[in-house]
């Protein structure tokens, strides 16, 4: 079997995450572009506000319980096996959905495709941090993180030219579509590699360590193999705890709890921001709260998604240097912001709020794209600790879920009932996000995984426990110490206060 190595292994990881990632996006856009279509809207007897919420919104169901079955099965499976499950779970959710006829036989559909989608949100991110660099991780999760839109942009020009049929087609065919990007990830996957950190744990450090080799294209005995193996092997010392999952919920002295809601509370706070009030249901609103035809609302909605996903790859410019930190309180401002006007071109009567409105809507996904799409899903793999990242990760891609389906649920019915004051609720949010963010999230970026653990050695004191090693980190990287031949134990110390 062929046997990739060094860059062109890691080109092949990330595009099989990225692969994962795009499946998720292409899910998100593509119901939002074919529930109002005419074959759709008469196959399934003119759904209700109420049923167009719950269609699109117990996918969002799947998701949460794909995650709660990763949390559970995740660590046992690993990374591979748990993306194959995923996958095979999403081709059989997609022939369900396809071939539907009525409402109830097109939710499970939904459920089932989301069970698979929601395990392979909770474990690509895992995986792809596990294998990359401190100095690149950043990068990789921002391509795999961008690659959402890759799918979200597909699902919209493929649900506008679908548009144009008159029969089934018009919805069948964009929501078969997945099938593909499941099969690619089956017949790709098996040629590349397990995490090295996974396989230390539960198999040996010795095969680990030929697993690092390939990944940097090295000889098993090269300094930098031996440095890496060295790190896993401190970490799994410092880990004596089981790792069972009550472990998450007890601080002790890997701070387990907290790493948990702080992977969890960065992707409720990217769900909270509102931006899948708007991605799953742009050309309903643009069809029924402004003055837009049908296919003039799936023109618009086609051409916002591909400006938002020229915009998602742009972090690739500064997330190494900015920091997590900064790009989240920034983005969370820039969002306040743009969530009001929002509210304020629904209140201008006629062409100039309509134009306003799409503006608005057009920046609030490239303030999104950012920060909050792709800094929430690095978060939560690299602050969680070697035995806990499956299952950290797992709580998080549950909270993404969770909130989402919320969101994706009460749009309808909001937007029905309160009109352009439901913006406001999402301009309040995002303002809530800025203390959070600023008093309880420690700065990762240029970290390697095992120097992130020393950021949470120790129990804390009251509010400490949930501010420890904020400042410091902060503090250190704003001095870049650990990249100007300071070594890596001096770095670690300084984190730790």
């Amino acid at each position: 079997m062929y046997q990739p190595r060094g860059k062109t292994l890691s080109a092949l990881i990330s595009a099989a995450c990225s692969m994962g990632f795009l499946l998720f996006g292409y899910d998100q856009g593509v119901m939002g572009g074919i529930i109002d279509s005419s074959s759709f809207v008469k196959q399934f007897n003119h759904p209700s506000a109420l049923q167009q919420g719950l269609i699109t919104g117990l996918y969002d169901i799947g998701c949460l319980f794909g995650s709660i079955g990763t949390f559970i099965f995740g660590e046992k499976l690993g990374r591979r096996r748990s993306i194959y499950i995923g996958c095979v779970i999403v081709i059989v959710g997609t022939i369900l959905q396809a071939t539907s006829r009525t409402i109830p036989n097109l939710m499970v559909g939904r459920i089932v495709t989301g069970c698979g989608v929601g395990i392979m949100t909770s474990i690509v991110p895992t995986w792809q941090s596990e294998v990359s660099g401190a100095e690149n991780r950043g990068s990789y999760l921002t391509i795999q993180s961008g690659n959402i839109n890759t799918g979200f942009v597909l699902s919209n020009w493929l649900t506008l030219g679908a548009s144009y049929a008159s029969s089934q087609f018009q919805w069948t065919f964009p929501i078969a579509v997945q099938v593909l990007f499941a099969l690619y990830l089956l017949a790709t996957v098996p040629f590349l590699v397990e995490s090295p950190r996974w396989v230390a744990h539960h198999r040996s450090l010795d095969e680990a360590t030929l697993i690092i080799a390939r990944l940097h294209d090295r000889p098993v005995d090269d300094p930098l193999v031996l440095q890496i193996r060295e790190e896993i092997r401190h970490a799994l010392e410092d880990e004596q705890e089981s790792a069972s999952w009550a472990d998450l919920f007890r601080n002790g002295g890997q701070q387990n709890c907290r790493r948990m809601l702080l992977g969890f509370g960065v992707l409720y706070m990217q769900q909270l921001t509102g931006i899948n009030s708007i991605a799953y249901y742009f050309p309903v609103v643009l069809t029924e709260y402004l003055p837009l035809s049908e296919t003039m609302a799936h023109v618009v909605a086609a051409i916002a998604a591909t400006q938002y996903l020229l915009f998602s790859f742009a972090p690739l410019l500064f997330i190494e240097r900015l920091g997590r930190r900064t790009i989240l309180i920034s983005g969370a401002a820039a969002l306040m912001v743009l969530s009001a006007l929002i509210a304020v071109g629904f209140n201008i009567p006629g062409r100039g709020g309509a134009i306003m409105t799409v503006v608005m809507y057009c920046l609030f996904y490239d303030a999104f794209a950012m920060s909050y799409l792709n800094v929430p899903w690095m978060y939560a793999p690299e602050i969680n600790s070697l035995r806990m990242r499956s299952k950290g990760g797992a709580i998080a891609s549950a909270s993404n879920w969770l909130f989402n389906g919320i969101v994706v649920t009460i749009t309808p019915s909001s937007l029905a009932s309160i009109g352009w004051k439901y913006y406001i609720v999402w301009a309040v949010f995002n303002a809530s996000f800025i203390p959070i963010v600023y008093f309880l999230y420690p700065e990762v970026r240029g970290l390697s995984l095992e120097q992130i653990d020393h950021i949470f050695e120790g129990k804390g004191h009251g509010w400490s426990c949930l501010t420890q090693g904020v400042r410091e980190s902060v503090h250190v990287l704003d001095g870049e110490e650990y990249l100007h031949g300071r070594s890596e134990s001096d770095s670690c110390k300084e984190l730790n206060g």
